[in-house]
């Protein structure tokens, strides 16, 4: 073994092992050296924490990063034995994504990770900056894990989606609901009435959706007296309720017979009852569909009903009077 000191060489010609680091401080067993070439290693207490190995990839607990890589090779691996952790550059990025980093974990000795978690860092216009995630229900070792979510680079999370189904929506979820459901909420509480969802305008609440101790279900809008003024009893509901349009009709999309209202006709009758504007269509020419939400109606039917009931009751007197004169 030779050791050269000089001004432009530094420290050369000795390897060390783990055991006897060529470059130590006071504790023999910890500090660095070189098992190969073009390779360096760390030690400590006499055994390997971590090497670069000769394509600069830097092994955390693993003396061979580069056994895990699958596609382009890892700049990091984290793990020992079949456990480890992997972060890799890669050109073959999931749909939109392009080039980018993924972080994959697996307990298999073969390259195919069981889990992965994808940082786009380039790909097509308005996909830059992706995360995606991916999984897969097997515990084969020859495929790779199928992307189930991913957050765009708009902000967006999308759930069994690649791509945006709506610029408007934040969390977007695809699911074929004839073999599952789209999404599924469980109150395990037993002793009371509890929301399961809430509804916030600008903080605050503005509806809710609770479950209830019969396992019934609630759709609830605010409608607290703490917030109205000008409380007064409705009048001319019957009038209203005679200038309803109920119709019956078949969807354009299925042929499939139905019956209600059309949106800018019951507008013009009860306001709160419709959403949206009529004709209106987005940036894509797309129509934008009114909405109805036909419990806004159950105020002007009651109300008509009872001004029905006057009327009938007013009806009764008067032919029990007629009655009496006969």
């Amino acid at each position: 073994m030779t050791i050269t000191i000089s001004g432009t060489t530094g420290l050369a010609g000795v390897d060390g092992s783990a055991a006897s680091p060529a470059i130590q401080g006071n504790d023999t067993n910890t500090g660095i050296f070189f098992p190969a070439a073009d390779t360096i290693a760390f030690a400590e207490g006499g055994a390997e924490v971590a090497r670069f190995d000769s394509s600069g990839n830097l092994g955390v607990g693993t003396s061979s990063p580069s056994t895990y890589a699958n596609g382009a090779a890892p700049t990091l691996v984290v793990g020992t034995g079949n456990n480890w952790v992997v972060a890799q550059p890669r050109t073959d990025g999931p749909s939109g994504a392009g080039n980018g980093v993924r972080i994959a974990g697996n307990y298999l000795t073969n390259p195919k990770p069981g889990a992965a978690f994808w940082i786009g860092a380039q790909g097509g216009a308005g996909q830059r900056g992706m995360l995606g995630f991916f999984t897969k229900d097997t515990d084969d070792n020859t495929n790779e894990p199928t992307e189930r979510a991913r957050i765009d680079s708009s902000g967006r999370l999308l759930i069994n989606l690649t791509s945006s189904i709506s610029s408007a929506a934040v969390l977007q979820v695809q699911q074929n609901c004839l073999t599952g459901v789209m999404t599924e909420f469980n109150d395990t509480d037993t002793t009371s009435t509890n929301n399961v969802i809430r509804f916030r305008k600008n903080g605050t609440e503005a509806g809710r959706i609770a479950v209830t101790t019969s396992n019934t279900t609630q759709y609830l809008t605010s409608s607290d007296y703490r917030l109205k003024e000008n409380v007064q009893p409705m009048t001319g509901a019957l009038a209203r309720v005679a200038l309803l349009k109920p119709c019956t009709y078949t969807w354009k999309s299925t042929g499939e017979a139905s019956q209600g209202f059309i949106a800018h006709e019951l507008a013009q009758v009860c306001p709160d009852a419709v959403s949206g504007e009529k004709d209106a269509v987005d940036e894509d020419g797309n129509i934008k569909p009114q909405g109805i939400d036909t419990s806004f109606l159950v105020a002007t039917l009651t109300a008509a009903i009872q001004e029905q009931q006057a009327l009938i009751a007013a009806l009764q007197a008067d032919v029990a009077a007629l009655k009496g004169q006969a």
